[in-house]
């Protein structure tokens, strides 16, 4: 039987991986090793890459068409969020969103899921690869540990 309070009180973090991504070697630093890693994610971002499948690119389409139309601003916009005249599979559209929540190193986040969009458009196996690496861990859940810390602590 699962002991609740052990469960509940049990510190857990997220799997991860290093992989290795020589095809991207030039745009790391001159010493460092080509590697990415990845981290299994919460249900929460799951379930968000997965609503970006669903409808993610039709808001993002919905809301390039009402600020700024058709024109070459509408492309330009298009253009910087990642998005082409050409409809993206809703299994890219979630890929693109667990690689933005899903990478450690190098972080992405928000604020840089134009990387995720180019690494899908211009190295795709790759991108299948580190996504795929995501979906595994995930799959696998937390495990025991201390959680990570997010970097250096200020001098």
């Amino acid at each position: 039987m699962l002991d609740l309070q052990k469960f509940l009180s049990a510190a857990l973090v997220p799997r991860q991986s290093t992989l290795d991504v020589p095809e991207l070697a030039q745009w790391f630093g001159k010493d460092a090793p080509a590697q990415w890693t990845v981290r299994g994610l919460s249900a929460a971002e799951l379930s968000r890459a997965n609503e970006a499948a669903a409808h993610g690119l039709d808001n993002a389409r919905a809301m390039v068409a009402a600020l700024a139309g058709d024109g070459d601003k509408a492309g330009a916009i298009r253009k910087a969020m990642g998005l082409s005249s050409e409809d993206v599979p809703g299994d890219v559209s979630r890929r693109i969103e667990m690689l933005t929540a899903g990478s450690v190193a190098p972080l992405l986040g928000p604020d840089n899921r134009d990387v995720a969009v180019k690494l899908a458009e211009t190295f795709p196996t790759t991108f299948y690869q580190l996504t795929n690496a995501i979906t595994n861990l995930t799959g696998q859940g937390c495990e025991p540990g201390k959680p990570r810390r997010s970097g250096k602590t200020p001098e």
